[in-house]
């Protein structure tokens, strides 16, 4: 996690983040990645990072966790109720649902290059959307030249949006940005 964002499933109000595991080695190597890849203080023996928590986010993460299941159940109804209302509407193709999925993000694919006018057209509404990733990694600076062509990643950088999504999004808020996102398919 990052900044406070309202899109986080478990988000601090600043710098914050988690590793969760029930592997030994793998809990060894993040307590070792958090302080530049030491065990022991100034004896580093991995690159690492300076990335501890510190205690008023904890604290504040600890008061949160609780109800994380309960948050990622609502995400997961909200998501459910999109995929109903969006279920007949040509020209978008929904995410599936997998055992664990937390939908940090709901991310629909708009096709035949309407995408831009979509959300240009939501925004105009007053609702918010975003295009996350919209590089495909093998085109990032750091990974050219690295990769062969990836055809579908090029592909689904022209595609995807990601709709609002939080616990406690109301039907009636997704029934009515399913009605303007319907409209300007349709227009």
């Amino acid at each position: 996690m990052s900044r406070y964002e309202p899109s986080k499933n478990l988000g601090a109000y600043g710098d914050g983040g988690m590793v969760v595991t029930n592997d030994d080695q793998v809990a060894e190597i993040a307590r070792m990645l958090r302080v530049h890849g030491a065990k022991k203080k100034y004896h580093n023996e991995v690159w690492g990072y300076n990335s501890r928590l510190d205690t008023l986010q904890a604290a504040i993460l600890r008061v949160k966790l609780p109800y994380l299941e309960q948050w990622n159940e609502g995400r997961r109804q909200v998501a459910k109720t999109y995929n109903e209302l969006l279920a007949d509407v040509e020209g978008i193709i929904t995410p599936e649902f997998a055992d664990g999925h937390v939908f940090h993000q709901y991310t629909i694919r708009v096709l035949d290059g309407k995408r831009d006018k979509v959300q240009k057209y939501l925004g105009e509404q007053g609702i918010g959307s975003m295009i996350y990733y919209p590089v495909p990694q093998d085109q990032l600076p750091v990974y050219q030249g690295q990769y062969p062509k990836m055809p579908v990643s090029d592909l689904l950088g022209t595609e995807v949006l990601s709709l609002p999504i939080w616990p406690e999004l109301e039907p009636r808020n997704i029934h009515l940005m399913i009605k303007v996102l319907k409209k300007i398919l349709v227009d």
